[in-house]
């Protein structure tokens, strides 16, 4: 981690995954710092407390899904269970 980087307590992770409803062909970019205000969309806040990037991904289809709120998934941005977390 930079040094630069303020050290704060990450408070906007969650255990559940976070439905949100996308657009076909729109562009998205799911926060994997856990410090978006916006979760689990990413509103950039890594920039100033992370050295960890956005994931961004394009919607196949126009629907609501569920990404995950731990940012702790190893197949971004989707869960994949391995913070226990509830659906």
């Amino acid at each position: 981690m930079n040094l630069h980087k303020i050290k704060t307590k990450m408070t906007t992770k969650t255990n559940t995954p976070l439905e949100i409803f996308v657009e076909a062909g729109t562009k998205y970019s799911w926060c994997s710092c856990g410090f978006s205000k916006n979760m689990p969309l990413c509103d950039n806040a890594h920039r100033e407390f992370s050295d960890k990037k956005s994931f961004k991904f394009i919607a196949e289809s126009t629907k609501a899904i569920y990404l995950c709120g731990c940012s702790e998934t190893k197949t971004p941005p989707y869960c994949d269970g391995s913070n226990n977390c509830r659906s």
